[in-house]
């Protein structure tokens, strides 16, 4: 895994906020299922999406603010500060911020599909 210092972040203009997001790291040369621990910034009316094409898990963890989670097949829910949503590879799932929300997500590769590459253990 690669791991950035994040002392800088990038900034999304968008019509319901802007998002202020730093990628803390990426997947490497180290054994690691976890494709990205990003840290996002979303203004109140913001909303971060899943990408359900992407084919991977998504872990969404508020670290403050909140807001509203849905996603398909269940009841919308509210996410406030140490709450987590999990979202399983093809699910589309949204959260709507009540307020600005800082929060992490990390994205993993799914199960099924970790199984069937090859091994990546460290070596020397």
């Amino acid at each position: 895994m690669i791991v950035t210092d994040s002392r800088s972040a990038s900034v999304t203009h968008r019509a319901d906020g802007d998002v202020v997001w730093r990628t803390l790291a990426r997947r490497g040369m180290v054994f690691s299922e976890c494709e990205a621990v990003d840290h996002l910034v979303l203004d109140a009316g913001g909303t971060l999406a899943s990408r359900p094409d992407d084919g991977t898990d998504l872990v969404w963890y508020v670290l403050a603010g909140g807001g509203t989670f849905e996603a398909a097949g269940e009841q919308p829910r509210s996410l406030a500060a140490d709450g987590m949503a999990l979202v399983p590879a093809g699910a589309a799932a949204r959260l709507t911020c009540a307020e600005p929300t800082a929060l992490l997500a990390l994205t993993t590769v799914p199960e099924r599909v970790s199984r069937r590459l090859p091994r990546r253990a460290p070596c020397m």
